[in-house]
């Protein structure tokens, strides 16, 4: 018998938060409204519906070339060049970064550099995502990267700032000591996390995607001048998705815990009973270790310059306002998650030493010290300095009686994503007009067809009933037919082909000769060209009078 323990959680970022999801925006399925810094990203069988037939073929014609730099520079310009037509049937709007627009409306369908020998490189325009929820395209904070922070505090905790212990430990067997305990006996296998979902205000973005910069922890100056970090030199960043910073617990998960202190058992095959953490003990251990990484973080980074005021102030706002007080009685606890959530929140107090490592330059082997060099920090653009954020800082609110509501919305980000949705559905109503419109030409074009076909066989059937009318006639008949419709000129008069015909056509007998120069006269009446006199002063001149008699004359001499 197994007694639970289950608790709700509420997750609060208060820094931005990238947790990855091994999945990319790129150019072929996200565009960047660059006027409104939003990014739209969709899936390809809804961009290939939402364009009309004469762009799918180009479209088709691009991919179906060389799958080379060229073919990928012509897909992205071809969607930023449609992107107004895409936004209307493309996800939620995601806010961007000022330089991240920027830097898509610089580069998309460009190159970026030359490398060795002119080889073009191609600017992918790569945005890591993160963590999301496939069904409805919503963030998640995974359960598995909580219970890892978790993991970190409580091993803190057994470590008690030990510094010798474990030198030169293997990592695993660190962990297995201070537990006490592998596999089965593992404290954290009686600890359950699901993933957090989000649960936000559908009138508030819950995503970002910012710029991630590294900067020196340490100023370090050479001949007066600041020596920058490698990452700097090198104008190296990366571009995140990443959680927007709210004012609300915008995220609902849960941790159950096992309860089997007072159950028998073998204690060969159980965690040892003085690690098995009810949940104020985990949220003491939390605190202990994050709250200080945060203090210490916020006064290092803020003594460089790097850090913007305003998020400064809504951290100590926030501690001041009841945060203090609440993880004083252990009802809410800080964690670091996610990417450059920095070697101090993912290594234990006392085990830094000598162990935390540096990359050096392109083939040179890694050192390894006391604490990092620099920081990965959230930022607008590439070049930016100051008034940066910090990654991965999150709050956990235990067992809250509710959802705790904003005490400060920020109106700036409510009217930018209402614009945006209000912007997207109208672009949606002129994509539904247009694919209405589009839908009726096509049924107009089909109801033509259908009609041009109905006439084409009904006109097959009048030329097989003519050539079976045909078939019944004298031969001559039919030889005066086939000359008229096999005339080399169409503008030369029936009646001329048959009369040179009749002046050529050696094999016709006298009687033939005679009835096709009856038609020949027929077809002169009918014309008006038939004339047996001439009201010429030169009746030599009148070619239809001459014509007449030529043709009586030979009637009569046959």
């Amino acid at each position: 018998m197994t007694f639970l323990s289950y608790h709700t959680l509420r997750f609060t970022p208060l820094s931005p938060v990238h947790i990855g999801a091994d999945e990319s925006y790129e150019p072929g399925n996200y565009v960047i409204d660059d006027s409104e810094n939003a990014l739209y990203s969709f899936d390809s069988q809804a961009a290939i519906n939402s364009l009309e037939e004469s762009d799918r073929q180009q479209l088709l014609r691009i991919v179906s070339g060389k799958p080379d730099q060229k073919m990928l520079t012509d897909v992205q310009a071809f969607f930023n060049k449609r992107r107004e037509r895409l936004i209307g049937s493309a996800h939620l709007p995601i806010l961007t970064a000022d330089g991240i627009a920027e830097l898509y409306r610089k580069r998309i369908g460009q190159t970026a550099q030359h490398e060795g020998q002119g080889r073009r490189v191609i600017n992918k325009l790569e945005i890591e995502r993160t963590a999301y929820n496939p069904a409805n395209n919503q963030p998640i904070l995974p359960g598995s990267s909580i219970k890892g922070a978790i993991r970190t505090a409580l091993l803190d905790k057994e470590n008690n700032n030990r510094q010798t212990a474990f030198k030169g430990e293997k990592n695993q067997k660190m962990q297995e000591r201070l537990f006490e305990g592998k596999f089965a006996t593992d404290p954290m296998r009686l600890i359950s996390i699901g993933d957090a979902f989000w649960q936000g205000d559908a009138q508030m973005p819950d995503r970002q995607i910012v710029f991630a910069v590294n900067r020196k922890r340490e100023q370090v100056l050479k001949d007066g001048k600041e020596i920058l970090s490698q990452a700097e030199r090198s104008n190296l960043y990366q571009l995140l998705e990443s959680l927007i910073v709210t004012d609300a617990a915008d995220f609902k998960g849960s941790l159950q815990i096992q309860r089997m202190q007072d159950l028998r058992q073998d204690d060969r095959k159980m965690p040892k009973a003085d690690k098995q953490w009810q949940i104020k003990e985990i949220a003491e251990a939390c605190n202990r270790f994050y709250f200080p990484l945060l203090r210490q973080e916020i006064e290092q980074m803020q003594f460089r310059n790097l850090l913007c005021h305003s998020w400064i102030d809504q951290i100590e706002n926030r501690l001041e306002q009841g945060l203090l007080k609440r993880m004083e009685k252990r009802e809410a606890f800080l964690l670091r998650v996610g990417r450059h959530s920095g070697a101090e929140g993912l290594t234990l107090n006392g085990a830094r030493k000598g162990n935390i490592k540096i990359m050096q330059g392109k083939g040179q082997k890694p050192k390894y010290e006391d604490k990092p060099k620099t920081w990965w920090l959230a930022a607008s653009n590439e070049k930016q300095t100051a008034a940066m954020q910090p990654f991965g800082w999150i709050l956990v609110d235990i067992d809250p009686p509710e959802k705790i509501v904003s005490t400060a919305a920020n109106s700036e980000l409510a009217d930018w994503y209402q614009k945006q949705q209000a912007k997207q559905n109208a672009l949606k109503d002129q994509a539904r007009q247009r694919m209405a419109l589009v839908e009726q030409r096509k049924q107009q074009a089909e109801q033509e067809a259908k009609l041009a076909q109905q006439k084409q066989a009904e006109q097959e059937r009048q030329d097989q009933l003519e050539q079976q009318r045909i078939a019944t006639l004298p031969p001559i008949e039919q030889d005066m037919i086939r000359l008229i419709k096999n005339k080399v000129d169409a503008n030369k008069k029936d009646y001329l082909v048959l009369l040179d015909a009749v002046e050529n056509h050696t094999e016709w007998s006298d009687d033939d000769k005679k009835i096709v120069l009856q038609r020949i006269k027929e077809i002169m009446q009918s014309a008006n060209d038939w004339r047996e006199t001439s009201q010429k002063k030169k009746p030599e001149k009148d070619k239809p009078y001459q014509l007449t008699l030529k043709v009586k004359a030979m009637i009569e001499g046959l």
